[in-house]
Parts: structure tokens; C-alpha cells; sequence
């Protein structure tokens, strides 16, 4: 008997599932689901933005939101993604009574940790408020404190809805998972709406509370199909329970590395004008809709597999794998970057300039926002990479570079703030993402023999000669449609629409004239349907 499993069990694995879907199909799954999420959640901060703007009572919901939201959804990604290599493992060397004994302990182990860090947040709020909002001083501290209250209990509910999410990733179930936040958002919008016009800024955070417990009845009920139930189980001596707790709290610091660096930025902003901390959220928010859309619709499918083949010590088709992911978050990451940066005015006015959200808001929003798209490939990179590393166990290697870039980045914050105000806590974010990009980067592929093997100078030298007459055709465009200056949301739609399809058109055929390896095989497919359809 090993941690009330008994050997027995333990010694007839369960046989090896089929795959149920190819890695392209299982992307287009998850960016389908995910893109429903994005749109509803880039409607919700129109809501948001347009019924509180950047005001005071804005900046105090952000201060809120930090504990509950932010950490606590930290949590949520460590619990999904560790419990993905747990369950490959445990397919492969456990039985199935065993597997579900493993879930029973860590959903018992869950709800007793977070419901003591619930005890723990209500009561200690007031402290803890006083502490982070360093530039509050007023009747926002009292409102502060009275929110934080009303969404700490989410916490229980952010660890539950991990569980669900990691079981689902790792059955190749990805459509749930990712359609859940779309429940989260619809609720948002519905709650901001009309308990925010009852209760002000309070109903905003009642609402996110409600809307964090709704993404349970969406992914849920789809454990039945997969024959699991998890129910109380006082025992905690599991394998891979231990070895999940080892791996969990390493992936907790390396996921907390934006979410550390918010925090510090919040701190910060909240002794800056009214309306930094809403500044800093709206244009945050806004570049990370590319990584959380596209790149997490690449990376998720992705690490699954990466998962499988080093369980099966498939070390070719892992590398072949790992180079393919970091060429493809390289292609649709770098474009987004640029269009961020040229074209960030025309985009703020097209999606936040409405009702209380004015001139002033833009103005303050747009500096935040173009040095957040400085780092949007570092955080594009660093996402795909900590999956690259999770899925081979190793912990040790992005821990250390997470510790790195966040003694960068809340140093980089007290330095620039100083100089560029609210401008440099977002220039902070951008350089500390860089910098922990690089870093799993040289550690990925330090490798020369592997390097040159896999293309890896050769893929930066064709997406510099791309982006180089990119820029070049999407000033040009801005400029000749005058998008800096075209009023009307319909007008302004198109320019920006018809601005990115040409100027992203020119990418793809220069990188297509240069062999980009991704773009050869899309072709390819295309042109096999073709023949096939034919």
C-alpha cells in the first residue's frame, strides 16, 4: 500500500488513448472557442470602459481585483497545466482506480487550502489594502477594501475550475475549457450593466464573483463523459499527488511572473494621476488578447503532444515539435506587434472611446499601450516556452529565469517611474518580458548543432527581411487613409480592417517567397485538399 493504493492497481497501466484530433485541428478548436471568449471579453471592457471610464472608482476596482483576480487565476493555470503531465503519466503507468484516487486527493486538497485562504483574506483585507494601495488616501480605500471582501471567496472556485480545465486539456477536450471564460465575460457584461447601475462599482465586483462560480456549470458536467467524479478523499499519500505539489509550486512562480509584475505596477500607478491604474489595465488587457487568442490556441495542443512524446522518450519528434511551436508563435506574434505599435490611437478610439472613456483616456491609454506591444513578443514566447519546459517536468530552469525577471521588472519600475511616470511601468512589463524570453530561449536551444539543425538563425533572418518592408507598407497605408484622423466607428473599422489585411498580406508573401517552413506546409495542405476535392 502506497499512499492507499495498492500495488495491485497500480501495476496494470491503463492502454494508450487514441489521439482524437490532429495538432491543426485541435488549434482551430481552441482559437474558435477562444476567439467567442476574446470578442465577448473585448465587449466587456467596452462596457467597462464606457460606464466607468478611467475614474477613480475604475482605479479602486483594479486595486480589488488584484488578490482574487489576478494571483488567484495565477493558481487556476498552475493546477490545469501540472495536472496535464500528471494524467499522461498516469495513463502510462497507473491504473484507472488509481488515476481517479489521485483527482479525489488533489480536489480534497484544494477545497481545504482555499478555504483557508479565504478565512485568511477576509479577515486580513484591510491590511493588505493598506499596504498595496501606497497612493490612496481617500474614500477609495474603505470601497477598496469592502470589494476585495465580496470577491475573495472566488479563490475556491478558480482552484476547482483547474482541475476540470487540466483533466479536459489532457483528454484533448479543449473546446470547454476554452468556451468557459465566455460564460465569465457574459456574465461581466450582464453585471456591470445592471448591478453596476444599482450599486456602482460594487455591483462590478458582485458580478465578478457570480461570474467566476458560472464557468463551473459549462466545464463541469463534461467530466461524466470522461466516466470521473470527484468526491472527498482524506488520504494525500498518492505519487503523483506529490509529485504534482513538487512541480505545481515551481509553475506557480513562472506563471506568476506577469501577475507580479501588474501587482507592482498597480502599487505604483495608484500614486500616479487619477486613471493610471484603468490606463495600465485597459492597454494590458488589449495586448494580451493575441497571446491568450492565438498563441495559448497553438501552444495548449502543443504541449499535450510535447507531453506525450517525452513520456514515450520521443526525443526527434519533441525537438521537431518544439522548433515547429516556436517558429509558428514567431510568425502570427510578430505582425500583432507591429500593428499594436503603428496603429494603437486609431485602435483605442475604435474600441474603448465611448461614453465615459474620452479624449483624455485615450491619450493616457496610448502611451501605456505602445510600450506593452514592445514586449508582446517576449510575451509571446515566454507562454509557449514555460509549456515547452513544463511538458518535460523540468522545473528548476524557468523558476530561476521567473525569479530573474521579476527582480528586473520591479526594478526596472522604480527606476523608470521616476522618469516616464506611468509610461515606464509598462516599458518595465515589456523589458521584463524580454528578458525571460531570452533567457528560456538560450536555455531551449542552447544547443549549436541543434540550432542549426532546426533553422534557428535562419528563422529570425526571414522575419526581419519581412518586417522591415511591413512597416514601411503600413505607415505608408495609415497614413494615405488618414486613420489618425477618420471619425466614425464604420470608417474607422474599415481603414484599420483594410490597413492590417494588406499590410499582413505583404508579410505572408515575403516570408512565402523566402520558404518559411510553416507557411511551405500550410501550402501544401492547401494545395493536397485542393487535388483531393478535385
Amino acid at each position: 500500500m502506497v499512499g492507499g493504493c495498492t500495488l495491485a492497481d497500480d501495476s496494470r497501466p491503463r492502454q494508450s488513448r487514441p489521439r482524437s484530433h490532429s495538432i491543426g485541428t485541435s488549434a482551430t478548436i481552441i482559437f474558435g472557442a477562444t476567439l467567442i471568449s476574446r470578442i465577448s471579453g473585448f465587449f466587456r471592457e467596452i462596457v467597462m470602459a464606457a460606464y466607468f471610464g478611467t475614474s477613480q472608482a475604475t482605479d479602486a476596482w483594479l486595486m480589488a481585483s488584484m488578490l482574487p483576480n489576478l494571483l488567484f487565476s495565477t493558481v487556476n493555470a498552475a493546477i490545469s497545466t501540472t495536472v496535464v503531465p500528471m494524467l499522461t503519466q498516469g495513463d502510462a503507468q497507473y491504473s484507472e482506480p488509481s488515476v481517479q484516487r489521485f483527482l479525489n486527493e488533489l480536489f480534497t486538497s484544494i477545497v481545504v487550502i482555499s478555504l483557508g485562504l479565504i478565512v485568511f483574506g477576509e479577515i486580513l483585507a484591510p491590511e493588505i489594502i493598506h499596504w498595496v494601495a501606497l497612493g490612496f488616501h481617500g474614500p477609495e480605500i474603505p470601497l477598496t477594501i469592502a470589494m476585495t471582501r465580496i470577491m475573495v471567496p472566488t479563490i475556491i472556485f478558480w482552484g476547482l475550475s483547474g482541475i476540470i480545465v487540466g483533466i479536459l486539456q489532457e483528454r484533448e477536450q479543449y473546446f470547454l475549457p476554452s468556451l468557459s471564460p465566455v460564460a465569465i465575460n457574459l456574465v461581466r457584461i450582464v453585471t456591470i450593466i445592471v448591478l453596476g447601475k444599482l450599486w456602482g462599482i460594487k455591483g462590478v465586483a458582485v458580478g465578478f464573483t457570480l461570474a467566476v462560480v458560472s464557468q463551473l456549470f459549462v466545464t463541469w458536467p463534461a467530466l461524466r463523459s470522461l466516466h470521473l467524479h470527484l468526491h472527498f478523499r482524506w488520504h494525500f499519500g498518492h505519487p503523483l499527488l506529490r509529485q504534482m505539489i513538487k512541480m505545481a509550486g515551481p509553475f506557480f512562480l513562472v506563471s506568476s511572473v506577469g501577475t507580479v509584475g501588474v501587482i507592482v505596477d498597480r502599487i505604483l500607478a495608484s500614486t500616479q494621476v487619477t486613471g493610471s491604474l484603468a490606463a495600465l489595465n485597459y492597454s494590458y488587457v488589449l495586448v494580451q488578447i493575441p497571446v491568450g487568442l492565438v498563441v495559448a490556441s497553438l501552444a495548449t495542443p502543443i504541449y499535450t503532444r510535447l507531453s506525450q512524446h517525452h513520456s514515450h522518450h520521443d526525443d526527434q519528434l519533441f525537438h521537431a515539435l518544439a522548433m515547429k511551436g516556436f517558429r509558428l508563435v514567431l510568425l502570427v506574434i510578430v505582425p500583432i506587434t507591429i500593428w499594436f505599435i503603428v496603429l494603437r490611437v486609431p485602435i483605442l478610439r475604435l474600441l474603448y472611446q465611448h461614453g465615459a472613456f474620452s479624449n483624455r483616456s485615450t491619450d493616457l491609454t496610448a502611451g501605456t499601450l505602445l510600450y506593452f506591444s514592445l514586449g508582446l513578443p517576449g510575451f509571446g514566447l515566454s507562454f509557449y516556452l514555460q509549456k515547452l519546459f513544463f511538458a518535460t517536468q523540468n522545473t528548476r530552469s524557468p523558476s530561476r529565469y521567473s525569479i530573474i525577471t521579476i527582480v528586473v521588472n520591479i526594478t526596472a519600475d522604480l527606476i523608470l517611474v521616476q522618469v516616464m511616470h506611468t509610461d515606464g511601468l509598462a516599458l518595465a512589463t515589456a523589458l521584463a518580458a524580454w528578458v525571460n524570453s531570452s533567457l528560456l530561449t538560450w536555455a531551449a536551444f542552447r544547443d549549436r548543432k541543434a540550432r542549426t539543425r532546426l533553422g534557428f538563425r535562419k528563422t529570425f533572418v526571414m522575419l526581419l527581411l519581412a518586417v522591415i518592408p511591413m512597416i514601411l507598407v503600413l505607415f505608408g497605408m495609415r497614413e494615405w487613409v488618414g486613420l489618425n484622423q477618420v471619425t466614425g466607428i464604420i470608417p474607422l473599422f474599415i481603414g484599420l480592417l483594410a490597413t492590417t489585411l494588406i499590410s499582413g498580406l505583404f508579410f505572408l508573401m515575403i516570408l512565402a517567397g523566402l520558404h518559411y517552413p510553416e507557411i511551405d506546409d500550410a501550402r501544401r495542405w492547401i494545395t493536397a485538399r485542393y487535388r483531393t476535392q478535385g
